[in-house]
């Protein structure tokens, strides 16, 4: 496994445990959701979170970046983090309905699955807006 799926298996466990926390427990618990969709924004323009570092210590392989532009694994903690911290965002602020959370549990279970598949929706949209493949 990869940093970068690790990070989505990671991404994508979190989102869904939170939105159950959320969603039973107390709504506090949607603002972890919204941190990780906050870190997946930022770890597509910094290529650093803390669980990359982590996740190089434990002695997963890192993609190499020999690529100019932007990569598939950028794109889609891009598209990842926009609609996680989004309805985050329009529910907790905006007091949206909590049913368009179902979009955001969509989401993290795609990034799980992708970790393992190392395919997901977002990757396909990546590579047709011409994002090139780390190797």
């Amino acid at each position: 496994m990869t940093v970068n799926a690790a990070l989505r298996l990671m991404a994508g466990t979190v989102v869904l445990i939170s939105l159950v926390l959320g969603t039973y427990l107390s709504h506090n618990w949607f603002y972890l959701t919204g941190f990780v969709g906050l870190n997946l924004l930022q770890s597509a323009f910094t290529g650093w979170c803390p669980a990359i570092t982590i996740f190089k210590k434990l002695g997963l392989k890192q993609d190499s970046c020999n690529i100019t532009g932007m990569s598939v694994n950028q794109a889609v903690h891009i598209l990842a983090g926009s609609i996680i911290l989004g309805t985050v965002i329009a529910v907790m602020i905006f007091n949206v309905n909590i049913m368009l959370f179902i979009i955001t549990g969509i989401v993290g279970a795609s990034l799980i699955q992708s970790a393992f598949t190392g395919w997901c929706p977002g990757m396909t949209i990546a590579r047709l807006l011409g994002c090139k493949e780390a190797v």
